[in-house]
């Protein structure tokens, strides 16, 4: 996944608030440049996994077991970025 590092840096913030006895996690991401649906629908499956692992840590101090990768449609996209770099033009 050395193409990622290619990508333009994204900001990424998380805001943990207490809820009673558990947490209220809020992650929001932000980019500098119009980034393809098909590399954030790929973010939209994962980010909820790993919060949810994060949550979990937070509330009870174990993470939870996620296995798994990145869709292949946002890896194409996100090679298509890198070789075409929209993010200049």
């Amino acid at each position: 996944m050395k193409e990622f590092a290619e990508l333009p840096e994204c900001l990424v913030t998380y805001d943990i608030d207490r809820a009673g006895e558990t947490v209220r996690l809020t992650m929001t991401e932000s980019h500098s440049w119009d980034v393809p649906d098909a590399i954030l629908a790929g973010g939209r499956s994962g980010w909820p996994a790993i919060l949810s692992s994060l949550k979990s840590v937070l509330e009870t101090g174990k993470a939870l077991s996620v296995k798994m990768g990145p869709p292949p449609e946002m890896m194409k996209a996100v090679a298509r970025a890198v070789a075409e770099k929209p993010w200049q033009k």
